[in-house]
């Protein structure tokens, strides 16, 4: 089934090449440049965050664990990337605007960009 999927995009754009390739990089027209850009626009994807559970304020750390670094309060939102490291997201704090981590668990979903 998955293979399925997966042979008919590229048996057509093998045919509108006139050889087998690779989505973006279909009849050698992808430069490394063109990989980089790809590769650095997957990893801008940030999430927004409220911070949920907390009756006076959740500390920002420099690493998961690590020194308090700023601080956010109940109710406010904030960006990060979407990616975990371990129970802990990496997000921006709002009193002093630097970048931390910050325990997922008081942490709520909202979206992504």
């Amino acid at each position: 089934m998955l293979t399925s999927r997966i042979a008919a995009p590229l048996a057509a754009a093998a045919l509108s090449c006139g050889a087998l390739c690779c989505g973006a990089f279909c009849c050698g027209t992808a430069r490394p440049a063109d990989a980089a850009a790809m590769a650095a626009s997957e990893e801008r994807v940030e999430c927004l965050y409220r911070v949920v559970r907390v009756k006076t304020h959740l500390n920002i750390r420099v690493q998961p664990g690590g020194e308090v670094l700023d601080k956010i309060y109940p109710g406010d939102r904030t960006w990060g990337p979407c990616t975990k490291v371990g129970d802990w997201r990496q997000i921006k704090g709002t009193e002093n605007k630097l970048t931390g981590y910050a325990y997922g668990h008081y942490l709520k979903k909202l979206g992504r960009r």
